[in-house]
């Protein structure tokens, strides 16, 4: 018999998918809860890695730094990310929360066990990391081929993707400029830039540095199709 564990939240039930009773109830037993609150790291790039994350509430960033400081934000992570999934010793990023956020935590060890034990479960973090990939996919083509509105764009389209629909054309910006430049591959010149081009062609409006209102959606989404 599948069951849902009658605690967990949304975000896990990906992994829970087709889990019966038993897998269910241990899976449960060793995922634990963490808050974080803004600007707090859930790690550190090159520390061990020793948990699997889902995030639950709020906002994460994932960015990796070169030797030389050089950083690239690798992501703006929501509600029902998967965090941590790697074949590696170590964290290859650093993950830091960027609003007050609330995350659930998989020791690694016993979650891989978990997936020896369990083929579905094993099955159902093969789908996540395949979803993982395609989201990298789609960020390496726009910053490799997208011009700069074009690039906001395809930020802007990835946010409103994932508010109700009714709020779906208001976005707040919780992460720094500088934060956007960085994911974007752009200076935060050229992201001022982006922003005036968008709105002086009526598809924003720019009501803070923090507040902008899509005004034609549709074509936000055709400047933002990373195909």
């Amino acid at each position: 018999m599948v069951t849902q564990p009658p605690h967990i939240r949304q975000p896990l039930l990906t992994i829970y998918n087709g889990l019966d009773a038993v897998a269910v109830t241990t899976l449960e037993s060793i995922t634990g809860q963490r808050t974080l609150t803004p600007g707090e790291y859930l790690f550190l790039q090159h520390t061990p890695a020793k948990s699997v994350y889902v995030l639950e509430a709020g906002m994460l960033m994932m960015e990796r730094s070169s030797s030389t400081g050089r950083r690239q934000v690798m992501a703006f992570m929501h509600p029902g990310n998967y965090i941590g999934i790697t074949h590696n010793e170590h964290y290859d990023f650093t993950v830091s929360a960027l609003a007050k956020s609330t995350v659930y935590e998989i020791p690694l060890k016993a979650f891989v066990k978990l997936q020896d034990d369990v083929p579905q479960l094993k099955e159902n973090v093969r789908r996540i990391g395949g979803n993982i990939l395609a989201h990298t996919l789609d960020q390496v083509f726009a910053l490799g081929q997208k011009k700069a509105h074009e690039r906001v764009c395809f930020l802007l389209k990835q946010l409103s993707d994932r508010l109700p629909s009714e709020r779906c054309h208001s976005i707040e910006l919780i992460m720094t400029r500088q934060d956007i430049a960085d994911y974007l591959g752009l200076t935060i010149e050229t992201v001022s830039r982006a922003f005036s081009k968008l709105k002086r062609e009526g598809l924003i409006d720019v009501y803070s540095a923090h507040t902008i209102e899509i005004r034609d959606m549709a074509t936000i989404e055709e400047l933002a199709l990373a195909d």
